[in-house]
């Protein structure tokens, strides 16, 4: 699901908008500058998602005991990860412009 969120943010389909994308204060500052930083947080979310995917893939096929713990704990790490990244991505081009 992820994979598929991020492709068309990458690809800068998705206009600018209140409900799908990267959604910072700088996102919303010009055209320009929400297929930057929406192409760059499609990127980091299809990145996020591989990891997120061979656990998943590996998961069903040991079936560990601890599998669901582990398998949340990578999830959120990941996607938090591909946030962070993609805000300092965000005030960086809002630095450029600014």
């Amino acid at each position: 699901m992820i994979i598929l969120m991020s492709i068309p943010l990458i690809f800068r389909r998705v206009p600018m908008n209140s409900f799908y994308g990267v959604r910072f204060a700088q996102s919303f500052k010009s055209d320009a500058a929400w297929y930057s930083i929406n192409e760059y947080g499609g990127k980091a979310l299809l990145f996020s998602a591989f990891p997120i995917l061979i656990y998943g893939i590996w998961g069903q096929i040991e079936q560990p005991s601890h599998y669901f713990v582990t398998a949340t704990l990578l999830m959120v790490i990941s996607i938090v990860t591909a946030c962070v990244l993609s805000y300092v991505k965000a005030r960086k081009i809002d630095k450029q412009n600014g």
